[in-house]
């Protein structure tokens, strides 16, 4: 094969691989609602103790943590394409361990099976980055943008699912959950199986783990690290009390269902342009902006209890969310090298899922404490000073005349 026929080749596989993404991610991206909706009352009805029924869902973050960076590296060597289908074999026997669990009784099996649905979920957030893969240089903020919009879509479809599946299992609940996760994983990777994504091992680009540790080491990797671990985290923290808070203030459930709903909106709905504003403004004042919408939404949330306030707030932080994920995530591909990119993308997602179970884990001590207005108030420092750090470093980076790589 010729060069030219090398590359019309390669421009083919991209151009077939993208919404191949965009299919896998919508579908395996389901999961994750429904595993919100299940995991704590499937805790609770096996748990020994009450205070046991969030064990599942902490071990599920663990599990995402602790394997990340490794499952990145996976990907570098044996390809992105490897690196998903082992996510959805593991989330498959995962799903499938906490039916046995169910039926059988057995709290230990229900931990074991979450924790491979938390390393399954480690190995779907690379999807962005396979989206990226696929893109050229100029169009690879849309494209992670564009992967992140499927979230939208299983937002919606993931709970209806719920509500579908819930008497599968006849008088044993939540198994018809578990096995939905099963099939969602099965569809979900027939998309999947035609992807044609060389991994950085197979194109030569691929750097020795000792030369990649090295990329830790840049400020400009730690600062959109940082980002998106913060962004992740915030919004974990003041979103999962709202219902609660809600509920303290007066309102009904059906008041608070909203104000997720449009939280969830405000949260994916922006990706269709997110990519477009990152290629306009660039991707650090994306996440300035981001960080800045996160911190208004902590002060909105401290200022007031009226239902407008709820709104204001949780729609702040749906698009803080946003932006500030979405362009640490772009800003990451920016800045490093293809060969350094498994290293750089893994530190980076172990970042975000250490700190989002950190502040799940604390969210509940933090709301019965201190109450809502200042756990809204308690990553405010955090946020506006990662955010004026950010501007110093793009600053001093301009006027320097580095061009980072």
């Amino acid at each position: 094969m010729g060069f030219s026929e090398a590359v019309m080749a390669q421009t083919h596989h991209k151009a077939r691989n993208f919404p191949l993404i965009l299919v896998a991610t919508a579908v395996l991206s389901m999961q994750m609602p429904i595993l919100i909706a299940t995991s704590a009352l499937a805790g609770s009805y096996l748990a020994p103790h009450p205070a046991m029924a969030t064990v599942p869902l902490a071990l599920q973050m663990f599990g995402n943590f602790l394997f990340a960076a490794p499952i990145s590296l996976f990907m570098g060597r044996y390809g992105r394409k490897s690196g998903i289908l082992l996510g959805v074999g593991l989330s498959i026997v995962g799903a499938l361990l906490c039916v046995y669990a169910l039926v059988f009784d057995l709290f230990s099996v229900l931990l074991a099976g979450h924790v491979l649905l938390g390393i399954a979920a480690a190995a779907y957030s690379f999807m962005r980055f396979a989206a990226s893969d696929s893109a050229s240089p100029k169009w690879k903020p849309m494209a992670i943008s564009l992967s992140m919009s499927m979230g939208l879509l299983s937002a919606f479809v993931g709970p209806s699912l719920v509500g579908v599946v819930k008497d599968v299992g006849g008088v044993i609940p939540f198994v018809g959950s578990y096995l939905a996760l099963a099939g969602i994983a099965v569809v979900g990777a027939l998309p999947v199986f035609g992807l044609q994504l060389p991994s950085a091992a197979s194109t030569g680009k691929s750097a020795g783990l000792l030369t990649s540790l090295r990329v830790l080491r840049r400020p400009v990797v730690w600062g959109a690290t940082a980002c998106g671990g913060l962004s992740f985290g915030f919004m974990t923290m003041q979103m999962s009390p709202t219902p609660l808070a809600m509920e303290f203030c007066g309102f009904s459930i059906l008041q608070s269902s909203d104000v997720i709903r449009w939280h969830l909106v405000a949260m994916f709905g922006p990706s269709f342009v997110t990519g477009f504003i990152i290629n306009r403004v660039g991707a650090t004042a994306v996440m300035v902006l981001g960080l800045l919408m996160l911190a208004g939404a902590g002060v909105v949330g401290a200022l007031s209890v009226e239902l407008w306030a709820f709104y204001v707030a949780l729609v702040l932080l749906g698009i803080g969310w946003n932006f500030g994920f979405i362009g640490a995530s772009s800003r990451l591909v920016e800045v490093v090298s293809v060969g350094d990119a498994p290293m750089a993308q893994g530190a980076n997602d172990a970042v975000v899922a250490l700190v989002s179970a950190v502040c799940a884990l604390s969210t509940g001590i933090l709301f019965s404490t201190v109450g809502w207005a200042w756990l809204s108030l308690v990553a405010l420092p955090l946020l506006l000073g990662l955010a004026l750090w950010l501007v110093v470093e793009s600053f001093l980076g301009r006027r320097s005349g580095l061009v980072v790589q």
